[in-house]
């Protein structure tokens, strides 16, 4: 993702309150007010500003700009020949970006030619608006970079006293413009994961991302093996011979995917969601362990495991002393929370310490049979898992590529979701994660 712009510190030379810039008046170059003064605040190229109005409606300002064309000709769309004739003129007025901190409204004729070539009259098309906008193109911009930059399109329209149906409109146009125009070039290493649309009701979205140059490329509206298919399919041949890695979790309709449409391209069981597994059997565990001790009434296991999953679950070398102490005690008194917690962490250096796909392999068969030796339920489930992955998560340890960009995506597309208090409209959800997340 392109770095945020970052603005220059003020120079410690510059006086920071009105009174002492009388100073630095004679170092400015000024400008007399002339007749384009107005016309070059307005900034709209071939319009000249004749006269102006202010309008002061609900304590709110207006500035009404009335505008002439500096130009008496067009050009036809069709034939590209000069003409001067005019047809008929329409009064128009559009929005404007503010000025002098009134909202500025611009009015102007809104011209048709007839052209001697062509026989057939045209409308002449400003630059500097869209046809059928009610909006220049500038004003337009505005309002997309606000709502793109996370402020709710609600706030937006009520600021910019617009109809949130007009904002939730021009930012449509606006991104949907900048994802055709975007270049995501070919993508190496492709992310698979999906985010949970809505809690409890299992509405999924898939998030592909280039993992590489972390950036979101593409959301779908679900996670079914044949809308992943579909995406896969409607890339260019050169543009699936360069994805050379794909990392994913463990679900089995993105690897049958994967293995159908790109078949050269390695699959990656993203070491992250490998440890969420074990993580989830070894918290099975401990709510087993602590139901019985509640059963069997033995109080010190029972209050020593109370409150204690992200004791168990969190990497050792991030607890504070409190959950240490706390760690320590459910460890001295239970003998098979305390085994498998070493399991645990002793899986956890694997992933983390080594660097060799072949030593790896030796050290991950040892610790599966520590595991099995265990006799646990929950183990000997994730062993199987691991094993129906085991070359996909072995070829992590070639090049250690890992999700670890993606998980922090999640959280930014959970944030776009509870500002809006939920999509209706998966499309407007797309392009909302699009423009924020895929660097558009």
């Amino acid at each position: 993702m392109k770095k945020p712009l970052q603005l220059p510190a003020p120079s410690k030379k510059i006086p920071r309150d009105a009174a002492r810039a009388v100073k630095r008046v004679d170092s400015l170059t000024t400008q007399a007010v002339t007749e384009k003064t107005l016309s070059d605040l307005l900034g709209l190229p071939g319009m000249r500003v004749t006269r102006f109005a202010i309008e002061e409606e609900n304590k709110e300002q207006y500035l009404h700009l009335f505008c002439e064309d500096e130009h008496k000709v067009a050009i036809c769309p069709r034939c590209l020949k000069v003409t001067n004739e005019v047809h008929e003129e329409k009064e128009r007025c559009v929005r404007h970006l503010d000025i002098w901190g009134m909202k500025t409204l611009v009015h102007f004729p809104q011209r048709r030619f007839d052209c001697h070539v062509c026989g057939k009259p045209f409308t002449e098309n400003p630059e500097w608006i869209d046809p059928k906008r009610r909006q220049t193109r500038v004003f337009e911009m505005h309002i997309y970079e606000r709502v793109k930059n996370k402020t709710p399109r609600k706030q937006v329209a009520l600021q910019e006293r617009l109809h949130e149906a007009t904002v939730l409109d021009i930012f449509k146009r606006q991104a949907k413009k900048a994802v055709r125009q975007s270049d995501n070039g070919r993508v190496r290493v492709l992310g698979v994961d999906e985010i949970s649309l809505k809690k409890r009701h299992q509405q999924y979205a898939l998030v592909l991302s280039d993992l590489e140059r972390r950036r979101v490329i593409a959301v779908l509206p679900n996670r079914l093996k044949k809308t992943f298919e579909e995406w896969l399919d409607g890339l260019t041949e050169n543009e699936r011979r360069a994805i050379k890695v794909v990392s994913m979790d463990m679900w089995e309709a993105y690897r049958q995917a994967v293995r159908k449409k790109l078949s050269h391209a390695q699959i990656v069981a993203d070491r992250f969601h490998v440890m969420k597994q074990l993580n989830h059997q070894i918290d099975l565990i401990r709510r087993s362990i602590q139901r019985k001790a509640k059963k069997d009434e033995d109080e010190a296991l029972y209050q020593a495991l109370k409150g204690s999953r992200w004791v168990l679950l969190k990497n050792r070398n991030k607890l504070v002393p409190e959950q240490e102490a706390q760690l320590r005690t459910i460890l001295a008194v239970s003998d098979e929370l305390r085994a498998i917690y070493l399991l645990k962490e002793e899986f956890r250096t694997i992933c983390d310490k080594i660097t060799e796909r072949a030593r790896a392999q030796r050290f991950l068969w040892a610790w599966t049979g520590k595991a099995l030796t265990t006799g646990s339920r929950y183990l000997i489930r994730f062993v199987k898992t691991l094993h129906n992955w085991w070359h996909e998560f072995l070829n992590y340890f070639d090049d250690r590529v890992t999700q670890g960009f993606v998980e922090g995506i999640n959280r930014a597309i959970r944030g776009i979701i509870n500002r809006a208090f939920g999509y209706r409209n998966f499309d407007n959800f797309r392009l909302q994660v699009l423009v924020e997340c895929g660097d558009v």
